[in-house]
């Protein structure tokens, strides 16, 4: 899930993953090799709802390698395989998928599906250079603020709490790569949703013409088959207008004398160098976590209380937590690892491609094949995770390595190479705001006319990006007390 190299290329990496269903719609050509392949299902018919739990039910049938020879697929439920294979031979599993109609929408520039090339390479060092885990703390002052602000839009209006963490997910990228405060102007944030929808149209739905013929993109748009030329340039216009205009603003307000900001700096010392600047634009066009903590906790009431006790004892209830904390709040860590396992934003990861034939366990991995790490059923390995549907914090906290464990081991991040590169400071915004969020409010079922309390379904979407469907809930100050901690970070931000 790259879920924090910005709002922008994180909710293209998760409508992204949806071009598997395009993928699916163009067998690939069989070959005879005399190796056998791995076990899997013949002509199997591949669910676009859902997926990562046929594929964990597949994995349960044929083991830890389930192939699909009629699509030249590879799905994997175990940790240690997709390990072996995306990371050991990384060389080999680093590519990515780019069908015509993604090309022709400018995907190819988005940096968590780009094609592995010396263009994605150069994206990635430019990213990693000012997203490693040693320079995050340079983010630590926009995140505090953020998240502050969170909390006064959920005491202010709390019916609205999913709006509210929307607009954190978009505010927070913003503000820390831009310097630009998205409430002041909404148009830009718009502007980024409406592209991810038209992305999501023209990946969701099928243009088999057009892939079959790629030539058909010269032809005008009236000719039987282009209909996709019109969303096409209305998707490459939506994803150049979210590169240049938030970027444009930067830049001016650091001439101006305005304001600065990680963008406006990079594009200053890259001045004259073309190549460079667009790297930086590339950049910045890079919820689903926290949304999933929410409805969680408000359906576990009891954790909700455990992890206050932890945080009153360790903290106290004077100010807010910071990021010092962390290491001493062993159980709240449980709480956010055992979110990251059992609600990944995207399930089934975005899909390697392999650039040349391999074998491993004795079987033959064709050239070409689409590798599928499917983290919802790694994290639902019950030999790793006893009773694995079960939201049980204490399995991580009980463990003879304790909660914090390396970054790596939280597979929602993805693996190898292609593994999110804005993940520390992902990491570190929904550790914070989760913490922050109990140390200050109570969440509970709303309540009906009556006093009833009303169920929550649990409901998520079912489509390649997960996150909960709406629901109601009561969010309210814990007392008197934490409210006035709330607004006191008004007048302090």
């Amino acid at each position: 899930m790259e879920p924090a190299s910005s709002f922008f290329n994180l909710a293209l990496s998760g409508v992204a993953v949806s071009a598997v269903a395009l993928l699916y719609l163009f067998p690939r050509r069989r070959q005879s090799f005399v190796e056998s392949y791995p076990p899997g299902p013949e002509s199997p018919n591949i669910p676009t709802l859902d997926a990562w739990i046929q594929f964990q039910e597949w994995g349960e049938e044929y083991g830890d390698l389930v192939y699909i020879r009629e699509n030249n697929m590879l799905i994997l439920n175990n940790a240690h395989v997709a390990n072996d294979l995306l990371d050991k031979r990384a060389r080999i599993y680093s590519d990515r998928a780019m069908t015509n109609m993604m090309k022709l929408c400018g995907f190819d520039d988005v940096l968590s599906i780009q094609r592995y090339s010396d263009k994605w390479r150069g994206n990635r060092r430019l990213f990693q250079q000012n997203f490693r885990k040693s320079v995050n703390s340079r983010f630590y002052p926009t995140q505090y603020k953020e998240i502050h602000q969170f909390l006064q839009n959920l005491t202010d209006v709390p019916e609205k709490f999913m709006e509210h963490t929307m607009l954190l997910s978009q505010s927070l990228i913003y503000a820390s790569l831009y310097g630009l405060d998205i409430r002041l102007d909404e148009s830009v944030a718009q502007r980024a949703e409406r592209t991810v929808l038209l992305l999501g149209r023209a990946l969701l739905e099928p243009f088999p013409a057009f892939e079959r013929f790629p030539w058909l993109r010269f032809m005008p748009s009236w000719f039987p088959g282009c209909g996709f030329q019109k969303l096409a340039n209305e998707c490459i216009a939506g994803v150049k207008e979210a590169d240049t205009i938030p970027f444009d603003k930067a830049v001016n307000n650091l001439k101006m004398g305005t304001g600065t900001s990680l963008i406006a700096d990079l594009a200053l010392e890259s001045e004259g160098n073309p190549m460079a600047i667009e790297r930086i634009k590339a950049m910045g066009s890079t919820m689903s976590s926290i949304s999933s903590f929410l409805l969680t906790i408000t359906q576990h009431p009891d954790v909700q209380l455990k992890a206050q006790a932890e945080i009153d004892r360790v903290i106290g209830r004077d100010r807010l937590p910071i990021f010092e904390d962390r290491q001493s709040l062993p159980y709240v860590e449980s709480i956010y690892r055992e979110i990251m396992r059992m609600h990944p934003p995207i399930p089934a990861d975005i899909p390697h491609l392999s650039t040349e034939d391999d074998f491993y366990r004795g079987y033959h991995l064709p050239k070409g094949c689409h590798v599928i790490a499917n983290i919802w059923g790694i994290n639902r390995d019950p030999n790793v995770f006893p009773e694995p549907n079960k939201f049980m914090p204490e399995r991580f906290l009980n463990s003879p390595t304790g909660p914090y464990t390396n970054i790596n081991s939280i597979y929602a991040f993805g693996f190898g190479r292609r593994v999110c590169a804005g993940r520390h400071m992902a990491d570190n915004t929904v550790w914070l705001t989760i913490v922050s969020v109990l140390a200050t409010l109570n969440l509970r079922k709303a309540k009906d006319d009556a006093g009833n309390e009303i169920d929550i379904p649990g409901e998520f979407t079912q489509t390649f990006l997960r996150h909960p469907l709406p629901y109601r809930s009561s969010i309210m100050p814990r007392d008197l007390q934490a409210r006035d901690l709330i607004l006191a970070t008004a007048v302090v931000d």
